[in-house]
């Protein structure tokens, strides 16, 4: 299964659910594909689509999934990168409507040597098809699972840190 999430910002993220559901229908991924749509409004009836999900649901989707397609949220990557899934990452575009402003893209870049960066829609396809290959090289020697688990180790220090400097 795939599994993809656009997070809850609320912005559509339709330019992902079509081509999802376009990959689908051309036969070029052959397993179920479900979606976490948030707000977006486009259909996509080869999917299973769901606007929102609890977050023991989303967190039980990415453990199942042999792949994790996300959005540029960070919290959304690491939730991937926590459950051992170099997630393919398609930051919201502020060109296309999907958020208010680059961030995504910005924070996608910065992850490049630890997640797939997919921010042309037109590449994702082989993103999928060359999705073991893709990981393998990736410049990290550790394993996928154990670099994804010291990176949100990494992150989650990072995140304690700031939040505390915010309450002093």
């Amino acid at each position: 299964m795939i599994f993809a999430t656009v997070g809850t910002h609320e912005d559509p993220f339709n330019r992902l659910v079509v081509e999802l559901d376009r990959l689908a229908a051309a036969g070029v991924v052959r397993e179920e594909i479900r979606i976490q749509s948030g707000y977006s409004t486009a259909a996509a009836p080869r999917c299973t689509m769901e606007k929102m999900m609890a977050f023991d649901a989303v967190q039980a989707a990415m453990a199942g999934a042999r792949i994790v397609i996300t959005h540029g949220g960070p919290a959304s990557i690491m939730q991937a990168l926590s459950h051992g899934k170099v997630p393919i990452v398609v930051p919201r575009d502020p060109a296309h409507g999907e958020h208010v402003d680059g961030h995504q893209i910005q924070f996608a870049r910065r992850l490049a040597d630890r997640v797939l960066v997919v921010e042309d829609i037109r590449e994702l396809e082989g993103a999928i098809t060359g999705y073991d290959q893709r990981v393998a090289r990736l410049p990290s020697p550790e394993p996928p699972r154990l670099r994804a688990e010291r990176f949100a180790h990494r992150l989650g220090e990072l995140c304690d840190s700031l939040l505390a400097g915010k309450r002093r």
